[in-house]
């Protein structure tokens, strides 16, 4: 499966969770409301017209009750659906290995400030481009790392974490806007 058509997949089934999680959302709010409305009805028939300012303020507030768990409905199924859509992007990482990802490398190690570095920590393939980079450093695999490398001073004061995973932790609450418009439409999505 190429590239592309991971992402069309994975942006398909974002969609789908999305729409079904607000779905679900959407109808247990209606129902929220529409027993609000019933018992704004039942308590609007037991009250004299001496009662109109108490029955209209207890209204208010039943609606605004409502409106604040529909609210609740709605923001925990934008959250479940913003860490869904996290998770497939970090199991996506990966997929960034496939093409020219050693031009990649070095274009990551560039970015680094110069200095002494004493070990760097990368992907348990990246080890012959690290020791190419980094020839007096320690290199040390580790598998929870997808791409790129984390490098550290002997004295470890100073240490930069330049891999995909940490780029995308730090640039998710960018990313996430876009992505909640795209899976939930332009009416949606106010993570």
């Amino acid at each position: 499966m190429g590239y592309q058509e991971l992402i069309d997949s994975l942006h398909k089934e974002g969609e789908e969770k999305a729409r079904s999680i607000l779905n679900e959302a959407e109808v247990e709010a209606a129902n929220i409301r529409q027993d609000a409305s019933k018992k704004t009805g039942e308590m609007e028939q037991h009250y004299t017209r001496d009662l109109a300012a108490a029955v209209k303020e207890e209204t208010e507030a039943i609606l605004s009750e409502a409106g604040k768990k529909a609210r609740m409905v709605l923001l925990a199924a934008e959250k479940e659906l913003s860490d869904r859509l996290y998770k497939i992007a970090m199991k996506s990482l990966p997929l960034l290995r496939e093409k020219r990802y050693p031009d990649l490398f070095v274009a990551l190690y560039k970015e680094l400030p110069q200095h002494q570095w004493r070990a760097v920590r990368v992907h348990p393939e990246d080890k012959g481009l690290a020791e190419t980079c980094l020839p007096d450093a320690e290199v040390i695999s580790d598998n929870s790392i997808s791409g790129g490398l984390d490098v550290m001073t002997a004295d470890e004061r100073i240490r930069v974490t330049n891999t995909f995973d940490k780029r995308l932790a730090c640039l998710w609450i960018e990313m996430l806007p876009g992505l909640m418009r795209d899976a939930c439409g332009p009416e949606q999505g106010t993570l």
